[in-house]
């Protein structure tokens, strides 16, 4: 095939996740026309929302059920996806999650609550010191440690903050965590949808202005006369920009040919991963009361996730969020089993996955905006969970910041 019967676009986005989905969404409702390419057969990234229906036989109990093995939660604070929500007319379908809290496992698996872990008398002395002090430029465990204290921040917030990325959180950038957004408040201000989250990006896709093709992995990408041209097991496309929405280490080898400075700088930038392990019981096995979700101390795995703020007549589900290369599946079904006061046998379903996330460190930011200005004029975006923050909400406002900047270059 010629350069010049090449199938030609305005936009390929490469990565169905929620940024790729986002983008793709904003670029199309801009009339532009929009091809999605999407390696694997579902979409949703670093969101997996694993169904029983795939399990076990249409009809029987629990084919309805479902359970978070990545992200889990979103808020009413994610406005950029919530508005291409609203452009489906499926805010309503949005399910309000139950308001519970979360436990610390201490090492003889005893419960605690997070109060029980907090020196009020050191937060406040240290508070009035902390409060004032700038975030840019400063460390998670420098900024929450002085707003705070050492002690609570060692005890209570360290944990907490492992918890939530799944990963040491101590030299993560302050400045990307509780960043004040506007919220929707016509949106429950935590939520699910029908089918998990997962079931939220499938319903950003029903009837969608884009193209997305599924199982087209990219191989390599050129600069051509159009703009750049993809390279798939089916064929090449070309487009006039395109939005890399993929892990940054396959940005990375993505933009060797086109941007190889960047590439470079790009393959720098550190991972991590957790190993994701969802245990499915009958409702009423286990005695543990329901909570959002708990929180390991010096433990084997960072937290354990719930689906208790969505009841289940039937049937919990729990998404154990382990430390990479410690324990191997049966001494994670042990562990499991041990938290919950079960047997491994009590467990009527498992599921294991690996789950990789960036590690951002204090100077990631400055390294992003250094990026992004060398990318202001270029018909190029980048994104993704690597750039302003590990959150659903924030992948998003990101994918809207920079297809936005894609169109006004374009109309320049």
């Amino acid at each position: 095939m010629t350069e010049e019967n090449i199938e030609t676009v305005d936009c390929i986005v490469i990565g169905a996740g929620v940024s790729g989905l986002v983008s793709a969404a904003r670029m199309a409702a801009a009339g532009r026309k929009v091809v999605v390419l999407e390696a694997s057969a579902r979409v949703g990234g670093c969101i997996h929302s694993w169904h029983l229906r795939d399990a076990i036989r249409a009809g029987e109990a629990g084919a309805d059920f479902w359970l978070e093995l990545g992200a889990h939660t979103a808020y009413n604070s994610y406005s950029q996806l919530l508005e291409a929500l609203r452009e489906r007319g499926r805010l309503d379908d949005l399910l309000p999650r139950e308001k519970l809290g979360y436990s610390f496992v201490g090492a003889d698996g005893t419960l605690q609550s997070p109060l029980k872990r907090l020196n009020f008398f050191q937060a406040a002395v240290s508070l009035p010191l902390g409060i004032g002090k700038a975030k840019p430029g400063r460390s998670v465990a420098e900024w929450f440690g002085g707003l705070l204290g050492r002690g609570n921040y060692r005890r209570l917030l360290a944990p907490a903050f492992a918890a939530v990325l799944s990963q040491p959180a101590d030299a993560f950038p302050a400045e990307w965590l509780f960043r004040r957004k506007p919220r929707m408040q016509t949106a429950p201000r935590k939520y699910s949808f029908p089918g998990g989250l997962q079931g939220l990006l499938e319903a950003l896709v029903e009837g969608a202005a884009f193209d997305l093709r599924y199982q087209a992995g990219v191989s390599g990408v050129t600069r051509c006369e159009a703009g750049y041209k993809v390279m798939t097991a089916a064929g090449a496309l070309a487009c006039r920009q395109l939005i890399l929405a993929v892990p940054v280490d396959a940005a990375a080898v993505l933009l060797s040919n086109v941007q190889p400075d960047i590439a470079r700088d790009l393959q720098t930038f550190p991972m991590s991963s957790s190993e994701a392990l969802g245990v499915v019981l009958p409702a009423g096995k286990s005695g543990l009361k329901p909570v959002a979700g708990l929180i390991g101390v010096d433990d084997d795995f960072w937290s354990v996730v719930t689906r208790d703020p969505i009841p289940h007549d039937t049937l919990r589900g729990f998404t154990f969020h382990f430390r990479p290369g410690r324990l191997d599946h049966a001494a994670k079904l042990a562990r499991a089993a041990a938290v919950l006061g079960v047997t491994p046998a009590d467990f009527l379903h498992v599921r294991e996955t690996i789950n990789r996330l960036p590690a951002p460190g204090v100077e990631h930011p400055r390294r992003v905006a250094a990026i992004d200005a060398r990318l202001a004029r270029e018909p190029l975006a980048l994104v993704g969970n690597y750039l302003n923050g590990l959150s659903i909400g924030d992948c998003a406002e990101r994918a809207a910041t920079e297809t936005d900047r894609l169109l006004a270059l374009q109309g320049a």
